[in-house]
């Protein structure tokens, strides 16, 4: 790669910070929250995207909507942008979601979740770390190749899905299900939605996820004689106490992995009484279970229904268990595969850093490219403020994902 080249394009990557922080503003204001979160879905903020994909005069765009009553317009799309040479075989493709989870607690936010928030470096605002940030720091590298007039020899596909924080049946599994042809074994397929802060970690695999939902019925009463009543609340406690040793029995390390353990962690509670007088005679709640991929799902579930009786014969309820999802890891992408390599090539050379392979517990659409034999790896540089009130980015870490994206694209 001639250095004059590639010189020339990260001078217009640094010169594009008033763009980066135009499109995320853009992109905020435009809440992309799935039916099931109680949003209208991803179409808007889709119109938004293909209009910058177009504005880059690609050779081929497809959108595949996958139909879905509750959203508006009644589907959810998906968008696949090709530039670059035609012809070639060596197809890099970097993927993007568009859908983000609620702001939650509006309190907790310093402003509306909804407006971008510039300050300083870094930018405040729903959705700017997951995961514009990946689909801008893409874009990035691709206009400033373009505007440089260095020739792409390769094949650039960027890609924008729907629905990856509900589950993704609208999104990429629809699209490979669908569409499989739009992918290859062959692509150097990159979902920038995960890493470190430094940018060294490239994400090869991912645990097991399965969420449960637990329901305990006991008997309703007056909080001043609760002899009269079973106390729901309090078997529910009795249940979680029970999850340390069930940690314990599979506490099983892998190093690749961090956490290199299993984790089984209860999260959601849904309401009981509106009062304090009273004695709760139901109780729902939900756990969270990241699992090593060499440990199975139903003996962990099996193991849970222990704990279920144990609970229902110590305290007199009856507990239910019912999966909300059940996903069995996928096969890890080889870290000696061609984009893996070509992702720590780059690392190296723009960052001066050794980057290496690893898995995580969360999940990304990754797996799903996995599951279907195309080797896909997750990277970017991340400041771990997804999910959280005020997630925020910084300007400075989208340019310089986007320098690692330019020199992959022309490598």
């Amino acid at each position: 790669m001639e250095i004059s080249v590639i010189q020339k394009v990260f001078e217009i990557i640094e010169g594009s910070k008033d763009l980066v922080v135009h499109i995320q503003r853009e992109l905020v204001r435009r809440p992309a929250i799935s039916p099931q979160n109680g949003g209208l879905g991803e179409r808007e903020k889709m119109n938004y995207i293909r209009e910058l994909l177009e504005n880059l005069s690609p050779f081929h765009i497809v959108q595949i909507d996958a139909p879905d009553r509750r959203a508006d317009g009644g589907f959810r799309p998906n968008l696949l942008a090709d530039y670059g040479n035609p012809v070639t075989k060596r197809r890099i493709v970097i993927l993007s979601h568009a859908d983000i989870v609620p702001p939650g607690d509006l309190n907790l936010w310093a402003s509306d979740p909804f407006e971008l928030q510039v300050q300083g470096d870094s930018l405040v605002g729903r959705g700017v770390e997951d995961n514009n940030h990946g689909f801008v720091s893409s874009y990035i590298a691709l206009k400033a190749i373009l505007e440089s007039g260095a020739e792409l020899k390769n094949r650039v596909t960027l890609a924008v899905v729907s629905d990856e924080e509900t589950g993704s049946d609208y999104g990429l599994k629809y699209v490979l299900n669908t569409k499989p042809e739009l992918f290859s074994k062959e692509d150097l397929i990159v979902v920038p939605d995960g890493g470190n802060e430094e940018g060294t970690m490239v994400e090869v695999a991912e645990k097991s996820m399965l969420w449960l939902k637990i329901e305990i019925k006991g008997r309703q009463c007056h909080a001043s004689t609760p002899h009269k009543g079973i106390n729901a609340l309090e078997a529910m406690a009795g249940f979680i106490c029970e999850l340390k040793a069930l940690r314990e029995k599979y506490d099983q390390e892998n190093p690749l992995f961090s956490p290199p353990r299993t984790t089984i962690e209860p999260t959601k509670v849904l309401a009981n009484v509106p009062n304090i007088n009273t004695v709760p005679g139901l109780q729902v709640f939900y756990l969270d279970s990241r699992i090593l991929p060499e440990q199975e799902l139903d003996h962990i579930i099996a193991s849970l229904r222990e704990i279920a009786e144990k609970v229902s014969k110590g305290y007199g309820v009856e507990v239910w268990l019912e999966p909300v999802l059940k996903q069995k890891a996928a096969p890890p992408t080889p870290p000696e595969s061609p984009v893996v390599k070509a992702l720590l090539k780059a690392i190296e050379e723009v960052l001066g850093l050794k980057g290496r392979p690893q898995g995580i517990g969360g999940g990304t659409v990754a797996a799903f490219f996995r599951e279907k034999g195309y080797p896909a790896a997750v990277w970017c540089t991340s400041e771990d403020t997804a999910h959280q009130p005020n997630e925020s980015c910084k300007i400075s870490t989208i340019l310089r994902d986007a320098k690692v994206f330019a020199y992959l694209y022309l490598l």
